[in-house]
């Protein structure tokens, strides 16, 4: 119990001496931080360079430009054929536009045609309905 009365005081002190001991430490350890500063380097050493590659031989370049000239021809070749196949693709298409606006034309005519018929019999038909005259059935008894 006389430690717990004492111990505010001697925390203080306790204290002290601590912080004393570790700065003490710190001061001692700039030689083991220096290798902690070593560590980096060593990790930059145990990063190994890449390989050099192989120079290519003669033969090889000749074989490179050879299939890079055959690669070049055949991606030429490519887009003709899609500049080909887009070029016919477009033109089916406008000869279907142009099928189907004729069809629509002719329809058109056709409904013009039998309006302006419908038209002029309604003519003709309203002045023959304005007279009709229906005949009269008389009915004769039997005697």
């Amino acid at each position: 119990m006389s430690e717990e009365s004492e111990s505010k005081p001697l925390k203080k002190t306790a204290r002290m001496e601590l912080l004393k001991k570790q700065l003490e430490e710190l001061e001692k350890e700039p030689e083991s931080e220096s290798d902690h500063e070593q560590e980096p380097e060593q990790d930059e050493v145990i990063e190994k360079p890449k390989k050099e590659k192989k120079e290519k031989t003669p033969k090889q370049k000749e074989q490179f430009e050879k299939m890079k000239k055959i690669r070049e021809a055949k991606i030429a070749e490519n887009k003709k054929l899609k500049a080909q196949l887009a070029k016919k693709e477009k033109e089916e298409l406008e000869k279907k536009v142009v099928e189907k606006a004729i069809k629509l034309k002719k329809k058109q005519i056709k409904k013009q045609q039998v309006l302006d018929e419908l038209s002029s019999e309604e003519e003709i038909i309203i002045n023959k309905k304005e007279k009709v005259v229906k005949p009269t059935i008389k009915f004769i008894p039997f005697m």
